[in-house]
């Protein structure tokens, strides 16, 4: 039996895998399947994070960023569009299962506050006959003990996104809201340029926009003359290093 964490490279999944680790490590696969969208200290924190289990990282990959995506699929992702999580994480994630030679069971680091999101997976591979478990949920665990454990008692500094981002992934992130884009805006403004390009090419009328009602260059001409619209809690910035 074979224990695949998807090890996107977040917190969650690695504090996932380090628990499947515990009980399965010589049958522990880490799975990444990537987007190649990330900011690149995620890629050190994943392979320091997998060089602590004494694991190999196994990839899984489309080959395409999502800049490449928007512009082949000639239209931007979103929460009601996923398209991007389909291609570069389902299929891909898929394809490499579709492989496997001996039974297994899937490890996915959703936390309590993303239940709907295990729900609407666990239906989706329950579909297909594949069994999964989220350790993070059954051991009411919270991303922020998860940053904790990783950070003060394995000594491994988290990624750099998490000072300004709640999650690790792509930047942006297409799915997220307003408040996310803000944050991109002020502390990515290349990343937060690209989305706005790639949004003018796609929609040079405006027609459709990431947000409904107002285009990126919009909100950024508001950002750029207004009183922020989100508090800036800079102050209370956690500490991403270890210690």
């Amino acid at each position: 039996m074979k224990h695949i964490v998807l090890y996107s490279g977040g917190a969650n999944s690695a504090f996932t895998a380090y628990m499947v680790n515990e009980k399965y490590h010589n049958d522990t696969i880490l799975l990444h399947t990537p987007t190649h969208s990330e900011h690149p200290d995620a890629d050190r924190f994943r392979q320091q994070f997998a060089d602590y289990l004494k694991l190999p990282i196994t990839v899984q990959a489309d080959g395409r960023d999502i800049w490449e995506l928007i512009k082949q699929q000639k239209c931007l992702p979103s929460d009601r569009i996923p398209f991007c999580t389909r291609i570069f994480k389902q299929e891909m994630s898929d394809r490499f299962y579709k492989n496997m030679r001996e039974d297994f069971v899937v490890y996915l680091g959703y936390d309590g506050t993303e239940w709907r999101r295990a729900q609407r997976t666990q239906s989706r591979l329950l579909h297909d006959g594949i069994e999964a478990k989220y350790p993070l949920i059954d051991g009411n665990i919270s991303s922020q003990c998860a940053k904790g454990y990783i950070r003060d008692k394995f000594k491994i500094c988290l990624p750099e996104p998490y000072l300004y981002l709640n999650h690790n992934n792509c930047i942006p992130c297409f799915k997220g809201s307003k408040k996310h884009f803000y944050q991109v805006w002020k502390h990515y403004p290349e990343y937060f340029a690209k989305a706005e390009k790639a949004e003018k090419e796609i929609y040079p009328n405006y027609e459709h926009t990431v947000f409904i009602g107002k285009t990126l260059e919009q909100l950024r001409h508001e950002w750029e003359s207004q009183i922020p619209m989100f508090k800036d809690e800079e102050d209370l910035r956690p500490c991403m290093c270890a210690f």
